[in-house]
């Protein structure tokens, strides 16, 4: 494989929907096609933040999201033979009132992004609520915290044709959150995909990638009786190196309803998200990545994002 060009080839902006309701189940994160060297260990710090605002009402139902989450995750990669690749994610989510509302809504206003009607809700409240035929199906108010679902993953590197690499990879989400607290599903999840990218060569300031899959998640215990257990998911990045150790992206990423039998958008519509970010090589060991994620139909997916990722080569 082409290691010495891999720090040229394309790195995606390592997010997923972050949904009170979908982010405990196993859907992956954006991933790329290169994998560590053999008996080389890579470990990073992932921070997702993400300020839910989404008030909807059809029939008998009713569902209104406002509060922030902090998800914070260790992650381990370890390099084996043959271009193989294991990884353990170890999260920790915090579920708040928060502190960015403000903020946030002034954000909205400079680039003139809807804000499903926030500006005019309460600042800092946490309710993550749900409502359907006079029964609270879904209540979490308390402002709860705690260890999520740890991830255990293996990828591996195909042999790609010409510039363009590609790579096969799996994911087994445990249950080891807790889904009182949302911070975890009470299921277990499996998820597969692909990913292909170009610049395996190393010689384009462009980057491409793109990659898809599937999920089967464990029926759990968060609105388990409207639960679709297959998920569809895909991403594409198109970045642009400003400089061979900095490239700046935008990326999609879209997944299918994690539920049925409901009229709420937010539960079961086409979630995509866009974002805006950079991938920066800030040495021979080290990269730094952040992105802005927006709701690009409204209603489906969280509000706004935002990303911090570290990862360190030892």
């Amino acid at each position: 494989m082409a290691q010495d060009n891999d720090r040229f080839a394309p790195q995606p902006l390592a997010f997923s929907d972050q949904s009170p309701t979908v982010a405990v189940y196993g859907l992956p994160r954006a991933d790329g096609y290169t994998v560590a060297e053999p008996r080389a260990w890579h470990a990073g710090l992932r921070i997702d933040y993400t300020s839910h605002f989404n008030e909807q009402q059809s029939g008998n139902e009713s569902l209104l999201f406002d509060g922030e989450t902090t998800r914070a995750a260790v992650v381990f990669e370890r390099g084996l033979a043959n271009d193989w690749q294991a990884t353990v994610e170890i999260p920790f989510v915090d579920h708040s009132g928060g502190f960015a509302d403000g903020f946030i809504d002034d954000f909205h206003d400079v680039f003139g992004f809807a804000d499903g009607g926030r500006s005019g809700a309460p600042h800092d409240r946490q309710t993550f609520r749900y409502q359907r035929d006079g029964r609270v199906a879904l209540d979490v108010s308390d402002s709860p915290s705690g260890i999520g679902d740890v991830r255990l993953g293996l990828k591996k590197r195909l042999a790609g044709m010409g510039d363009w690499g590609m790579a096969v990879a799996g994911e087994l989400k445990l249950p080891t959150g807790d889904a009182d607290r949302l911070t975890g599903s009470g299921a277990a999840d499996v998820s597969l995909w692909a990913t292909v990218g170009n610049n395996q060569n190393g010689t384009s300031r462009w980057r491409m990638l793109a990659g898809a899959g599937g999920l089967y998640s464990g029926k759990g215990d968060v609105l388990e009786d409207q639960r679709v257990q297959e998920v569809a998911f895909g991403w594409a990045t198109l970045g642009y190196a400003l400089a061979p150790t900095f490239v700046v992206e935008v990326q999609a990423y879209a997944h299918s309803a994690f539920y049925d039998d409901t009229d709420i958008e937010a539960l079961d519509g086409t979630a995509v998200s866009g974002a805006l970010g950079f991938d920066w090589r800030l040495s021979e060991r080290s990269q730094l990545e952040f992105a802005i994620i927006e709701d690009l139909n409204t209603g489906a997916s969280p509000d706004v994002s935002f990303l911090l990722g570290l990862r360190h080569a030892f």
